[in-house]
């Protein structure tokens, strides 16, 4: 071998060695790094030059990043269902003070003392008051369930902006991984700002990711909606319906029914929950003042009149429900306690029907009393599919934590591991400039003697 070729390949190696230096000191600045994935330099003979840092090596796993994506999808959309399903209950803690159980109670109470006494005003307005108390938790309850849902719609609104600034973001990334094809040490940075950001998507909404052999990506809906094909983003669209409930779109498509997880798709179950809690309510509290005032039109007040409603909608609706109900008088005197006008001050015939009403059991809240279908299926329902979901929270919690430490265990950066490889890097580095220097003294030496 001449000196030249000596040379030749002691410069190469100075060069690959250099190189080698350069992306193992990149990973140790990396190190804190969120979302980044350890690099190394893979090496390759040349023939009659030496060796050559061939590329930059990205450790990277597909099949557990794609694992990690779609239990991430699964966990956020729980977690934000579990929010909801917790301010929902907090509505109905009648052990903490909120819902309505000891206020129905206290409204049937409230009649045994009129029944006692059926003249006595003050037991009458007794009655009227434990009767506004409970108008006003039902009332109460309707409207912080509202509130809740308009917060909800509010925060899916916002997300689905997050979420139409993300998928321009993919785009943009799907662009440049194609320009900076072929600068390894770019494409890295671009694989993990696309990683970061689906991951960022994935907390929003359930898709599918379709990793291609350059690194970009193309992203669809579960269903198979194109949300980002290359360098196009489809915005997704957000209005609401006559409901007030959300409506998502996709080129004019309506993809609503479609997401179930993701923060968005666990607000917008929670929505669908909370419909059913408030459509729940309405049906207790419309029954309710249906029976209670086919009763009370029944009997008659001190006044002698008769066919008097005791409870009306407040906006002259035809039906009462959560939103609407209220009395439909102040005086405790038109209280129907009496069976007949024969005997007004002393008859308590008809209150005692309305106190019966307390454990009749009604066709159209499934056979339940008026406690019964509360506490069954409104407070019972809503801790038991609070309950199961913060067990689905607990295990997904679990896997996704399991998937994330085999992805790290991978991928992140091992200090211990990058100052070896830096050692080794530098020592092969010094052993190639001494190879150089030697090299180039025997060529000045020889170029001398030829002098």
């Amino acid at each position: 071998m001449s000196l030249f070729e000596s040379l030749s390949i002691a410069s190469q190696a100075l060069l690959s060695n250099k190189a080698a230096i350069n992306v193992t000191n990149r990973n140790i600045s990396n190190v804190y790094t969120d979302g980044y994935s350890r690099e190394t330099p893979v090496f390759a003979d040349i023939p009659g030059t030496g060796v050559t840092v061939e590329t930059v090596r990205r450790i990277f796993n597909k099949a557990y990043f794609t694992r990690y994506i779609s239990e991430n999808q699964n966990n956020k959309g729980l977690s934000s269902y579990k929010d909801i399903l917790e301010q929902i209950e907090s509505v109905f803690n009648d052990l903490q003070g909120s819902g309505f159980s000891q206020e129905l109670t206290d409204f049937f109470n409230a009649m045994n003392d009129v029944a006692v006494k059926p003249d006595d005003v003050a037991a009458r307005s007794e009655l009227l008051a434990k009767a506004q108390a409970l108008v006003g938790r039902i009332r109460d309850s309707y409207s912080t369930l509202s509130e809740i849902k308009n917060t909800s719609v509010a925060k899916i609104r916002d997300e689905v902006t997050q979420l139409n600034n993300l998928l321009e973001k993919l785009a943009r990334i799907n662009k440049d991984l194609k320009i900076y094809a072929s600068d390894p040490e770019r494409v890295n940075q671009y694989l993990d700002e696309r990683d970061k950001t689906l991951t960022q998507i994935s907390n929003l909404i359930d898709t599918k990711a379709l990793i291609k052999e350059d690194g970009t990506v193309d992203l669809y809906t579960a269903k198979g909606f194109a949300l980002v094909l290359g360098n196009e983003a489809k915005k997704v669209s957000f209005e609401t319906d006559s409901n007030g409930d959300p409506v998502l779109r996709s080129s004019g498509v309506d993809i609503t029914s479609e997401l179930k997880n993701g923060t968005i798709g666990g607000y917008l179950k929670g929505i669908s929950y909370l419909n059913k809690v408030l459509d729940n309510l309405n049906t207790f509290t419309t029954n309710f003042a249906d029976e209670i005032n086919a009763q009370h039109k029944a009997g008659f007040d001190l006044y002698g009149e008769t066919g008097i409603d005791f409870f009306k909608a407040e906006n002259g609706a035809l039906t009462i429900d959560a939103s609407n109900i209220t009395l439909n008088f102040e005086d405790p005197k038109k209280i129907a306690a009496a069976e007949s006008k024969d005997y007004l001050n002393a008859d308590n015939g008809n209150i005692k029907k309305l106190i019966a009403l307390k454990d009749n059991v009604w066709t159209n809240l499934g056979d339940k009393s008026f406690s019964e279908y509360y506490n069954t299926d409104i407070v019972t329902a809503i801790g038991a599919e609070l309950e199961s979901t913060k067990d689905l929270l607990t295990n997904s919690d679990f896997v996704l934590q399991a998937i994330s430490d085999k992805m790290k265990e991978l991928s992140s950066v091992n200090m211990d591991e990058e100052l070896l490889n830096l050692t080794r890097y530098q020592r092969a580095y010094e052993a190639a400039a001494k190879v150089v220097n030697v090299t180039d003294e025997l060529l000045q030496t020889i170029l001398g003697m030829v002098r």
